[in-house]
């Protein structure tokens, strides 16, 4: 309990945060990180602030290098190093622990192998998303993110994958991983903020940033609290809207109520024009507790429009980039399944093609010497590893190509020796694919001669531009076209009585929609967990009706 002291120093320096923090409200495109960067922080360097002053802090490494980029175009004579404080929440806290992080990506198959929480023969295995799949492990997140009692986030689900007693072993088990694991302990992510708010006492700065603020759960919040003790001015951005982490404990109310601050509100978008802004106001309808937000679309042309068929969405008419974007990881795979069939050249919002980059930089390297042209050492060391890694044949040791000089060039004759390429003159005429199709699957050979009839060598060599991933993993992006597919793979949120996990899923689709710039496509489905994208559509037909 607080002394009457404690309480009117706790009010008065509530009272002083106010006046040192602005918080900046702005809908999707509206220009937030623009701001933050361009105003805020260019602003405060070109006064005299030094960037070691400056504590630059979003969720995503790309945010963070983004502004840490332009500052030093900005200014030139500053180095990288001098913006050390430009992280993410996680790394910044982690400066101050000397221990070894325990990432789960490396960690976590081992430990649930080793607890029988996965099996070996478990397909997530491969997944590199590994990170926390075990349902009672999320659970656990959750509830130090809240700060609460593990038993009472367990309570609090609707849906339980383990009963209690599995629940609370398998936190022990983890728990027990971290204190003794590979002989040493670990910290976790959580760790990381948990011990910064007890333990650190973070240094003083001029200058603190925080952008994505609603997506700071309340542990998080108590760091940003701690910090702003010894920071002279708070720079805080956000979109209550966009609140999409909900699932790991983000509450989106410490930014737009809890944390005390003025107010800055953005009243125009740069992104999008009347139709997906009018769409994406339909969806936003139902966001309960929703801030209302008087905004302006852009003055570009726009359409939103509706398909029950993959094959309809004009790929080829629309020019520019895009992104095809489902609501969780399995309904991406089938999203990239249709993507392949219909022959679209696409990545992963982490820059993985669709194709293996071990094939195409054999094709490439084939598709050289089958035109008489010579290949040099590289693109002939790709072409004898890939042939050596399909075949499992000893044609020639690693130590061959360390004993050959960089500038040599491989005609064919010398790789049918060096390669294994033995093929007759005859052979040599057919089609480049057929020395590497033998030992291919047969969707991969059908796929990869579709995809350089349609494109040729020289697109397929460049980035994609078209993105297919989750809707998560593409926050704070945008596209000129955005496909949305409609379809889940677990009971819809939408056919329970739940406001608040209604409101959650309204906030994913939401964000979604808005990242598009020029058009936005509806990919309808039957199935029996969807979206309601299809009543969303009418609802928007019919008002559209209505303005004419």
């Amino acid at each position: 309990m607080m002394n009457t002291t404690q309480e009117n120093s706790e009010l008065n320096y509530l009272k002083s945060l106010k006046q040192k923090t602005i918080k900046i409200f702005g809908p999707p495109g509206t220009g937030k990180t623009y701001t933050l960067i361009e105003r805020v922080l260019k602003g405060h360097l070109r006064n005299g602030v030094q960037p070691q002053q400056i504590a630059f802090l979003s969720f995503t490494n790309k945010a963070v290098n983004t502004a840490r980029e332009r500052a030093l175009e900005a200014f030139p004579h500053f180095s990288s190093d001098d913006f050390y404080r430009f992280n993410t929440l996680h790394k910044y806290c982690r400066r101050f622990f000397d221990e070894e992080v325990f990432d789960p990506k490396d960690c976590m198959i081992d430990y649930a192998l080793e607890n029988s929480i996965v099996k070996s023969s478990d397909t997530r295995l491969s997944d590199d998303d590994f990170t926390y799949k075990d349902w009672s492990l999320q659970v656990y997140s959750k509830a130090r993110n809240l700060r609460v009692n593990p038993t009472e986030a367990y309570k609090s689900e609707s849906y339980k994958r383990d009963n209690i007693d599995v629940f609370l072993r398998k936190i022990q088990t983890y728990e027990s991983y971290k204190a003794h694991g590979k002989q040493k302990p670990f910290i976790d992510f959580d760790d990381m903020i948990q011990r910064a708010v007890k333990e650190v006492t973070f240094p003083s700065l001029e200058i603190l940033i925080l952008d994505e603020a609603q997506d700071c759960t309340p542990l998080q919040w108590d760091v940003i609290y701690k910090m702003s003790k010894n920071v002279r001015r708070i720079y805080l951005a956000g979109d209550d809207d966009q609140g999409i982490y909900k699932w790991n404990g983000a509450d989106s109310r410490y930014f737009t109520e809890y944390f005390p601050g003025r107010k800055v509100r953005l009243r125009k978008t740069r992104r999008f024009g009347e139709a997906i802004h009018h769409f994406s106001q339909i969806i936003r309808r139902g966001i309960e507790g929703s801030i209302e937000k008087d905004y302006l679309p852009s003055n570009q042309k726009g359409y939103v429009k509706s398909y029950q068929q993959f094959s309809k969405i004009p790929f080829n008419e629309e020019k520019g980039t895009w992104f095809i974007l489902g609501r969780i990881n399995t309904t991406v795979n089938e999203l990239r399944m249709l993507a392949k069939d219909a022959g679209l050249y696409f990545k992963d919002n982490h820059g993985n093609k669709c194709f293996d980059e071990k094939q195409w930089k054999a094709i490439k390297a084939w598709t050289k010497i089958n035109n008489d042209k010579k290949l040099n050492k590289l693109e002939a060391q790709n072409l004898y590893r890939y042939i050596r890694e399909l075949t499992e044949a000893d044609y020639r040791t690693e130590k061959f190509w360390s004993a050959e000089p960089d500038f040599k060039e491989y005609g064919f004759e010398e790789l049918k020796q060096w390669c294994g390429l033995d093929l007759d003159d005859k052979a040599k005429k057919k089609p480049w694919y057929w020395i590497l199709r033998r030992n291919f699957k047969p969707g991969q050979t059908r796929n990869f001669i579709r995809l350089l009839r349609r494109y040729g060598q020289k697109e397929l060599d460049v980035e994609p531009k078209i993105i297919i991933d989750t809707i998560h993993s593409v926050k704070g992006d945008e596209a000129d076209h955005v496909v949305m597919y409609s379809k889940t793979n677990y009971p819809s949120n939408f056919k329970t009585k739940n406001k608040s996990d209604k409101t959650d899923e309204r906030k994913v689709w939401y964000t979604g929609a808005t990242r598009a710039k020029k058009s936005l496509h509806l990919l309808r489905t039957d199935y029996k967990y969807s979206y309601p994208i299809g009543s969303d559509y009418l609802i928007y037909v019919q008002e559209k009706q209505n303005d004419k």
